[in-house]
């Protein structure tokens, strides 16, 4: 498995596996409930990981770049006319 995307949210972490799903990777996010019980541990060991099967991390890697893309644009391209 290869750690693909790292995070302080678990918001954020569900959205990334539900977008690595949609387009039909195998996502799993460690730690994702330790942080509802100790929150503390979290920024020394990482955050939540995102991890995917080492075959699917090339896809994965595209998905996430769109995805933040996306996310420091602020949305997706919004420019053409309608």
């Amino acid at each position: 498995m290869a750690t693909i995307f790292q995070t302080m949210h678990q918001d954020e972490a569900l959205v990334v596996k539900s977008l690595l799903e949609s387009a039909g990777l195998h996502a799993e996010i460690a730690g994702e409930h330790i942080l509802d019980v100790y929150p503390i541990f979290f920024p020394e060991a990482g955050g939540i990981r995102i991890s995917v099967p080492d075959e699917e991390a090339e896809d994965a890697a595209a998905v996430i770049e769109d995805y933040l893309g996306n996310k420091d644009s602020g949305g997706p391209d919004d420019s053409a006319e309608r």
